[in-house]
């Protein structure tokens, strides 16, 4: 359950940035190109469909805390001792 909502709120936080993204340039083309539809269009395309999905991305980020973290296998976690070695190795 976990994987699942991990993968929405990344899918979710992804489609965010791209809608905010999109959002920024379209401004900031109407603005260099002095063109206050553009402005005013990108608002009105991008705005409500970008804060929804933020919204979502939030909701899933607060059920993603009340999931307990994996925990990583013994092979893969060093301990500071094992990593000085193989650095005093490497030197």
């Amino acid at each position: 359950m976990r994987n699942i909502i991990a993968f929405l709120f990344k899918t979710c936080l992804m489609l965010f940035i791209v809608g905010g993204t999109c959002l920024v340039l379209g401004q900031l083309a109407g603005l260099l190109f002095q063109k206050g539809d553009w402005i005013i269009k990108s608002w009105e395309l991008f705005a409500n469909p970008t804060f929804i999905i933020s919204a979502i991305a939030g909701i899933f980020g607060f059920i993603l805390g009340y999931f307990p973290k994996e925990k990583a296998n013994e092979e893969t976690v060093y301990s500071s001792d094992e990593v000085s070695e193989e650095l005093e190795l490497v030197r």
